[in-house]
């Protein structure tokens, strides 16, 4: 392994993606760090020397998405509007843009959160913690100044931020489903995800407002 800090540093950032495209590709059983370390143009050893085994590197995989995530949704905090909706709708954007821009990193979080329904993700000390900080952030940063007095009498604004979240979910599941989780599809047809999430955040806004 070379001395030099910068090489290693490199080596280690190739073998990440050289995992996330083949974990997002045939999922954490079927994966090969046989395929990764081809892709990544190391040796064996020098995977195993960095991750001990495949969950290690699997955990690091999802991490590493996650941070990239969460600093490309950070420079998304200042919303444009007070309305609810509208700050939701301004989330959606930057997430479809993001998954334009990284579509590998978009394959291995929806394999991990949808189609294969990893119970144990937040059970992992390391992933959970960043979750955390990070969900803290962003929700502080969404309901900072946000408008309240359209509300219709008895609507709660966290119970309507879970119904919303529930209806969005559901939404990307189906559309995942439509597109097989074929990445380029999905990116390709992105804008008809969006498209449907704006009728039900429509619909959503017509009944929080009356």
């Amino acid at each position: 392994m070379s001395a030099n800090p910068g090489v290693a540093a490199e080596h280690k950032e190739d073998i990440l993606h050289a995992a996330i495209a083949e974990f997002g590709r045939v999922g954490y059983g079927a994966a090969s760090t046989n395929e990764i370390v081809k892709h990544a143009k190391v040796s064996k050893g020098l995977l195993f020397h960095y991750f001990k085994n495949k969950e290690q590197l699997y955990t690091a995989c999802q991490l590493y998405v996650m941070e990239q995530y969460g600093q490309f949704m950070a420079t998304h905090f200042e919303f444009p509007s007070t309305d609810f909706f509208d700050r939701i709708l301004h989330g959606l954007r930057a997430k479809m843009e993001f998954g334009r821009k990284n579509p590998e990193f978009l394959t291995i979080t929806n394999r991990a959160w949808y189609m294969e329904s990893e119970k144990d993700l937040l059970n992992r000390p390391e992933i959970k913690d960043f979750i955390v900080k990070s969900m803290e952030q962003y929700t502080a940063a969404f309901f900072d100044g946000i408008d309240t007095t359209r509300l219709r009498g008895g609507v709660e604004l966290g119970k309507l931020m879970d119904y919303t979240r529930l209806a969005m979910e559901a939404s990307w599941v189906r559309f995942s489903n439509r597109h097989n989780n074929d990445t380029e599809a999905m990116v390709g047809d992105i804008d008809s995800y969006f498209k449907e999430a704006e009728e039900i955040i429509s619909l959503l806004r017509d009944g929080a407002y009356g």
